[in-house]
């Protein structure tokens, strides 16, 4: 779902997983797109000018020691490496960042896979490798357009690869997830009445969040998990004591509702969560 009716500065679009829950993003315009990839651009065209300076020098170099065709050599060589800086900058800026590159992360704005999903190394291979298919004819005409016309502001690259560009938004995670302190061995026990309330479909689904949290972006696992903690109050009353995280919190529910608690529910460390 989408207000593709709004201005492209206000479009938000609801994605809805397979555990029934919907998540709202805002969607990121042509402008603040095109300002993280000035950024970028130049970032990429400082440390790429030196690079390819050193690079084109030392074919020259060679080539001219060993006979005529030096200039041509070199200047084949500084094309193939301003396409393969172009093109491996953002695929492996967005992959290692999780989705960003430093000029999006300026803007806060990130690349998701459609449902949420944090990106694969193919999918950044995927949408990059298009952006030169993007540009034409010039200027990123085909870019544009695709944003313009699309229901959820992709360009080529983004259809194909199944991606969407949103705002990261700052989120509060002192209240949504607060300092985890220590582990205890003494677990307190839940109430086993108020326990055996909780449907068996939300133990499950509890469960699989905390198998697949890893692989989740920082936001969609943050509301996933307050999600999961409202239906385990209203079901049943229970919820976090003061000083205990949603993470922890479920992991707890998990292995006293279970008949043979799994062990892949360790409690969360404070450094897994997402910032």
């Amino acid at each position: 779902m989408n207000d593709q009716g709004l201005p492209l500065s206000q479009r938000v679009v609801s994605i809805r997983t397979p555990e029934n829950i919907e998540l709202s993003y805002a969607l990121a315009g042509p402008g603040s797109r095109a300002v993280a990839y000035l950024i970028d651009f130049l970032i990429m065209f400082g440390v790429g000018q030196i690079l390819i300076n050193v690079l084109v020098s030392a074919v020259a170099m060679l080539f001219s020691a060993v006979g005529q065709g030096g200039e041509s050599w070199a200047a084949a060589m500084a094309t193939f490496a301003f396409f393969s800086l172009y093109n491996g900058y953002f695929i492996l800026t967005e992959w290692l960042m999780n989705g960003q590159t430093p000029g999006k992360r300026m803007l806060q704005i990130r690349v998701i896979k459609h449902g949420g999903f944090a990106l694969s190394f193919f999918d950044t291979l995927l949408r990059n490798l298009l952006r030169v298919v993007d540009f034409l004819p010039l200027f990123y005409g085909v870019g544009l357009t695709s944003l313009l016309l699309t229901r959820d502001s992709q360009r080529l690259g983004d259809l194909v690869a199944g991606t969407l560009v949103v705002y990261q938004e700052p989120v509060e995670t002192d209240s949504l997830l607060p300092d985890l302190t220590a582990p205890s061995d003494s677990e307190p026990p839940l109430s086993a009445t108020q326990l055996a309330m909780i449907p068996d479909p939300v133990i499950a689904l509890a469960g699989e969040y905390l198998r697949t949290r890893t692989e989740m972006a920082p936001r969609p696992r943050q509301e996933l998990a307050a999600e999961l903690v409202s239906l385990v109050r209203t079901t049943s009353g229970l919820e976090p004591r003061p000083v205990q995280g949603v993470e922890n919190f479920l992991v707890t529910v998990v292995r006293q509702a279970a008949p043979d608690p799994p062990s892949s529910y360790p409690t969360p460390d404070p450094a897994e969560l997402p910032s």
